[in-house]
């Protein structure tokens, strides 16, 4: 049975309002819903059903009969809550959950010892592999957010005062990245009737493309016409500072954290050995137009 009813969890946050825009402009007419809880002053889109829940297991099953698929966009640091919610929606008949993934593949030992709290999304993961007789499931990595991260200066690209910060030993490493965009469409396209058969229980990697730091700073020079101010630094010295402050429970270098598995070769964020692209019939995206529409 095609999946119609989808509700989505965490919409709040940076991802949700792309994955919304593409599920209610998909022409697989899906029937779109926000899940929230009973305090938030979220406020959905016109054409999208919001429904409130105490989180109790109770209101939660209630809140998800009807639901043929759960997407979950909740933060990294409430992702074991998820548990309750695929347990829910089991007991409501849901037929596919697509876990708060994204990002890193956090499948990938190399990307958990680097970055030890994503093992809590391998963890919802591994949950829902003991459970796929129960529910389908879909994990989605996508590499790091591209255009969200350009606009904060996540990747180390200072867009006002056109200046940089490459890493010497990294700066020409391979890794695959994502638009918002992209990784909306691309969870419409899983659940599509055509696709959901083959990506349930599956892991996709997808990404626009897979790039450098230094290809993305001749974008950035190209786009912009001027000549970027460049300062190389040591990741592995700030790398070594973030995991010193984790283990004092200290979560600001997280980041740090997480660009250093970006640009591991070993943690397999290079998607281009196995990418999902084409099942999902997505192409992929011009570096060059995506940083001219950033900036």
């Amino acid at each position: 049975m095609a999946i119609k009813n989808i509700v989505l969890i965490g919409a709040g946050g940076n991802l949700g309002p792309a994955i919304l825009k593409n599920l209610t402009a998909s022409p697989h007419n899906y029937n779109v819903s926000v899940l929230s809880r009973q305090e938030s002053s979220y406020k959905a889109p016109e054409d999208v059903a919001l429904i409130k829940t105490d989180y109790s297991p109770e209101s939660l099953v209630s809140a998800l009969k009807g639901q043929d698929a759960v997407v979950s966009v909740i933060a990294t640091t409430a992702v074991l809550d998820q548990k309750k919610i695929i347990d829910a929606a089991i007991a409501a008949g849901v037929k596919r959950f697509v876990p708060s993934e994204y990002g890193c593949d956090s499948s990938n030992p190399v990307t958990l010892q680097r970055v030890p709290p994503l093992n809590f999304k391998n963890q919802i993961r591994e949950y829902l592999e003991s459970k796929q007789d129960q529910i389908e499931w879909t994990a989605i990595y996508t590499g790091p957010f591209f255009d969200w991260g350009l606009k904060v200066g996540f990747l180390g690209y200072n867009i006002p005062e056109a200046s940089a910060t490459l890493f010497s030993a990294q700066k020409d490493v391979p890794f695959s990245t994502s638009t918002l965009d992209f990784i909306g469409r691309a969870i419409a396209q899983a659940l599509s009737p055509a696709i959901a058969p083959k990506t349930a229980n599956q892991r996709l990697r997808v990404r626009s493309f897979t790039t450098t730091q230094t290809q993305i700073l001749a974008a950035l020079e190209k786009a912009s016409g001027k000549k970027w101010t460049v300062q190389e630094t040591d990741l592995d010295a700030r790398v070594k500072d973030a995991q010193d402050k984790l283990a004092k429970s200290d979560f600001s270098g997280v980041g740090t954290l997480i660009t250093g598995a970006i640009v591991d070769p070993k943690a397999g964020n290079n998607f281009d050995y196995n990418p999902s692209n084409d099942l999902l019939e997505l192409p992929t995206e011009d570096i060059n137009a995506v940083v001219k529409s950033v900036l």
